[in-house]
């Protein structure tokens, strides 16, 4: 014969292990049973309460792995800043605008030449003009291998924008590979000034400027200077 099961305030109890779980369900992980009878319901209360310890630890573990997740996201997303700001210091670097003598200005281009890089070195060349009011400004590429048409679009914007603030733009160092690479594209560089080496440019640069300089229309002229 079974043993008849002995249950105490069955209904009251039965109602707050549905009131735990609804506010389990809605968020509150404090909230436990913990019954003090001792009967045939404790099990099963225990065992709710248990399951409750069992989930409150799962979800810190949960807490815990996305806040290492989130930490992690952004010191990567610092790193990505950083990285970012260093490659355009070093882009800065790469393009120094230097006045190498009363009104004359020379950027010295090392390496490969792409739009950005292209584009930082005429704002670079177009600010210090402003800033020191030098005329005369020389672009020398010798150390470049080649270029593209892009770059050379860029070359020629750099030199127009120059002009359009009063100061004559001279190419030096055009190696035989570019210079082949640029009539091959068909990009026209008759109106602009070249010079072979930056020997050369730097002795045209001294020479202009021991010449009066006229200015018209922001233009620059010089009444004696020699057709070449």
């Amino acid at each position: 014969m079974s043993e008849t099961v002995k249950i105490k305030n069955i209904k009251g109890r039965i109602e707050r292990i549905e009131d735990i779980l609804s506010s389990v369900a809605a968020g509150n992980m404090d909230a436990r049973i913990a019954s003090e009878i001792e009967d045939d319901l404790t099990g099963i209360e225990s065992a709710i309460d248990l399951l409750i310890d069992d989930l409150t630890d799962e979800l810190k573990n949960r807490e815990k792995v996305q806040f290492e997740l989130q930490e992690k996201l952004e010191r990567i997303q610092e790193q990505q800043k950083t990285i970012v700001q260093q490659q355009e210091d070093l882009m800065e670097l790469s393009s120094p605008v230097t006045k190498v003598w009363d009104n004359i200005l020379i950027l010295p281009v090392i390496g490969t030449l792409d739009s950005q890089r292209t584009q930082i070195m005429m704002e670079n060349l177009l600010n210090k003009i402003v800033s020191t009011g030098c005329t005369i400004s020389i672009l020398d590429i010798t150390g470049v291998l080649t270029v593209d048409t892009q770059v050379a679009n860029h070359l020629l914007k750099t030199v127009t924008a120059a002009r359009l603030l009063g100061a004559e733009c001279i190419i030096s160092g055009i190696s035989p590979a570019i210079a082949q690479t640029i009539v091959h594209l068909g990009i026209d560089l008759t109106s602009i000034r070249t010079k072979a080496t930056l020997q050369d440019a730097m002795i045209y640069a001294m020479n202009q400027n021991n010449k009066p300089v006229v200015r018209k229309n922001n233009e620059i002229s010089h009444p004696d200077e020699e057709v070449e």
